[in-house]
C-alpha cells in the first residue's frame, strides 16, 4: 500500500511540474497579457511586459504604461478597441535569437475580429515576456 500511495505521490508531483512547465510559451504568455487587459487587471499585464534599461528605468517605464493604460480605458475606450476575445493561431519560435511571434485572432466589443500580432523575447531566466522595445 505505502508503495502505491508512493507511486500516486511521484506521478501527481510529476504532472504538476509537468504543467507549469508548458505554461512557459510564447502563447501561453500572449494569452495571460490579453486576458489580463480583457479583465482590466493592467498591473499584472504589465508584469507580462520585458523592459530594457535599470531598475529605476523600467519602473518608470511601467508607470507611464500603466498611467496610459488607465487614461484610455477612463476616457472610454471605442467598441473597435475593446478587446473580448484572444486566440491564438499561429506562433513561431526563433529560439537562437530568445524571439518569438504570436498570431491571434482578437475579437472586439463591435464584434470585429482582426489578426494581430504579439513579439516576444525570452528572458536571460528563461521566461518569454511581451517584447517592450516594439
Amino acid at each position: 500500500m505505502k508503495k502505491i500511495l508512493a507511486a500516486l505521490c511521484v506521478c501527481a508531483v510529476a504532472l504538476i511540474l509537468g504543467a507549469c512547465g508548458s505554461k512557459n510559451t510564447p502563447s501561453a504568455t500572449a494569452e495571460a497579457y490579453a486576458d489580463y487587459i480583457i479583465k482590466g487587471d493592467y498591473k499584472s499585464a504589465i508584469e507580462l511586459i520585458q523592459f530594457k534599461g535599470s531598475e529605476e528605468q523600467v519602473e518608470k517605464q511601467k508607470e507611464f504604461y500603466l498611467q496610459m493604460l488607465e487614461n484610455k480605458v477612463k476616457d472610454g475606450l471605442p467598441d473597435d478597441k475593446k478587446m473580448t476575445k484572444f486566440e491564438v493561431i499561429n506562433e513561431e519560435i526563433d529560439e537562437e535569437n530568445g524571439k518569438a511571434t504570436v498570431t491571434a485572432n482578437v475579437t472586439y466589443a463591435n464584434d470585429t475580429t482582426k489578426e494581430e500580432t504579439t513579439k516576444l523575447v525570452k528572458t536571460e531566466d528563461g521566461k518569454w515576456m511581451i517584447d517592450g522595445e516594439k
